[in-house]
C-alpha cells in the first residue's frame, strides 16, 4: 500500500491461528458447540438465583460485580483488538467503515455494563428488553460466526458479547431486585431508531457494511427475513414491540415470582 507521502509499505495481518479464521462451516448450528454456551449460561442463571441472598450478604459482592463488569468490557474491547491484529477475513474488500460500534448486542453490553455499575433502574429497563429481545435471537441464529468454531477466540468472544449480558441482567434482577417497567419499551424502540440512523447510511454507502442486519441475505442463516429494506423495516417495527411486551408478561407472570 502506498501512503498520501508516496512511501510504500506492507500491511501484515496475522489471520491465522487461535486469534484468526477458519473454514467457512467451521462452527456448525444446532451442534454441541452451539447449545454448550448456553447450557452454561442457563446453569449460571440457576445457581445465581438459588445463591441470591447468601451473594446479596457476601461482603466482596460489589468487588465481585465490577471485575464482572471489568470482564464483559473488555470482552466487548476485543473484537476491535482482534481486528487490529488479525484484520478482516477478507482485506481487500473491507475498510473501517463497516466495523464501527453500531451493532444493538454491543450497544447492550455497554449498556448494561453502566447499569451494573450504577444499579441504575432505568438502564435496567433498557437492558432487560434489549437482552430478552435482542440477544436471545443470536444465540439461535449465530450466523456471523459461520467460520469460528470452539478452536477460535472468535467463537468465545461472540457467546461472551451476548451470554455476558444476559447473565449480568439476570444478576441484578436476582441478587438486587431489580425490576423491569414498560417504559423500558419506549426507551429500547428510542435506542433502536437513533441506531437505525446511520446504520441506513452505512449500509448504502459501504457495500460490506450490514449494521443491524438491515441485509438479511448476506447470512444464509438469517434468510427467511425478507430482503426488501423497507418490508424489513416494517417488520422490525411491529415484531419487536410485541416481542418486547411479551417480555413484559413473561416477567409479570413467572420473574416476578422469583424475586424475592
Amino acid at each position: 500500500m502506498t501512503n498520501d507521502n508516496g512511501i510504500t509499505y506492507e500491511m501484515v495481518f496475522y489471520d491465522s491461528g487461535f486469534f484468526g479464521y477458519g473454514p467457512e462451516g467451521d462452527f456448525v448450528q444446532w451442534s454441541l458447540a452451539h447449545f454448550a454456551p448456553i447450557a452454561v449460561t442457563i446453569v449460571a442463571i440457576i445457581l445465581t438465583w438459588r445463591w441470591r441472598e447468601r451473594i446479596r450478604a457476601w461482603k466482596h459482592e460489589e468487588t465481585a460485580r465490577f471485575w464482572f463488569v471489568f470482564v464483559m468490557i473488555m470482552v466487548g474491547m476485543s473484537y476491535y483488538w482482534r481486528l487490529l491484529y488479525v484484520g478482516p477475513q477478507d482485506v481487500t474488500s473491507h475498510t473501517f467503515m463497516d466495523c464501527l460500534p453500531l451493532q444493538v448486542c454491543e450497544w447492550t453490553l455497554m449498556i448494561c455494563s453502566f447499569m451494573m455499575l450504577k444499579k441504575s433502574p432505568l438502564l435496567f429497563d433498557i437492558t432487560y428488553f434489549l437482552t430478552m429481545c435482542f440477544s436471545l435471537l443470536p444465540l439461535v441464529f449465530p450466523a456471523v460466526i459461520s467460520n469460528a468454531g470452539p478452536t477460535y477466540y472468535r467463537y468465545y468472544q461472540f457467546w461472551g458479547v451476548h451470554l455476558l449480558p444476559i447473565y449480568g441482567m439476570f444478576y441484578m434482577m436476582f441478587v438486587h431486585k431489580m425490576r423491569p417497567h414498560p417504559r423500558g419499551i419506549v426507551w429500547a424502540m428510542g435506542m433502536l431508531l437513533l441506531l437505525a440512523i446511520p446504520a441506513l447510511y452505512l449500509n448504502q454507502a459501504f457495500e460490506k457494511a450490514n449494521y443491524l442486519y438491515l441485509k438479511p441475505s448476506a447470512y444464509e442463516m438469517i434468510s427467511f427475513l425478507p430482503n426488501n429494506l423497507f418490508a424489513l423495516i416494517a417488520l422490525y417495527l411491529v415484531v419487536l414491540p410485541l416481542i418486547m411486551g411479551l417480555d413484559w408478561l413473561v416477567w409479570k407472570f413467572f420473574f416476578k415470582k422469583l424475586v424475592t
